[in-house]
């Protein structure tokens, strides 16, 4: 069973990942953190009071804080280096996706209209959760 953690205000965005990670065949738990400080707490308890996530999904605006933030808390976490993260955002920004790789980001997913697109990204976390160890996060950044 897969663990991700989704961090996403909106909660149409959270049952499309649903559907998506449904629609992939992938067997997860799903966590969700709506908002900036309910994601600090979340990764800041890795390993304490929560289980480490196999995979982070991340938005990048989120209320009472930035996800940037959010990666830089957990990268600087003892058991946070390794986690892979996917950005799941609305911005297409060069700038945003250009940033991604100083966290380690394993890939930028651009939340798209179109639901049939959307549903790409179950396979995407399929594929991230397959590569080796060696592929993890540490300076890589996709650009999907």
């Amino acid at each position: 069973m897969v663990r991700v953690l989704l961090v996403e205000d909106n909660i149409a965005d959270v049952e499309l990942v649903r559907e998506a990670l449904d629609a992939s065949g992938l067997r997860y738990v799903l966590d969700v953190a709506a908002d900036f400080e309910f994601a600090r707490n979340c990764i800041e308890g890795i390993g304490d009071t929560s289980h480490c996530p196999d995979v982070i999904l991340m938005d990048l605006n989120l209320p009472k804080g930035s996800g940037w933030d959010l990666l830089r808390i957990l990268r600087a976490h003892p058991k946070g280096g390794k986690v892979p993260v996917v950005v799941v955002s609305s911005s297409n920004s060069p700038s945003d996706r250009m940033r991604a790789p100083e966290f380690g980001v394993a890939d930028y997913f651009r939340k798209p209209a179109d639901i049939d697109e959307f549903m790409k990204l179950g396979p995407l976390i399929k594929e991230i959760l397959a590569r080796p160890a060696s592929d993890a996060p540490a300076g890589r950044g996709g650009a999907n």
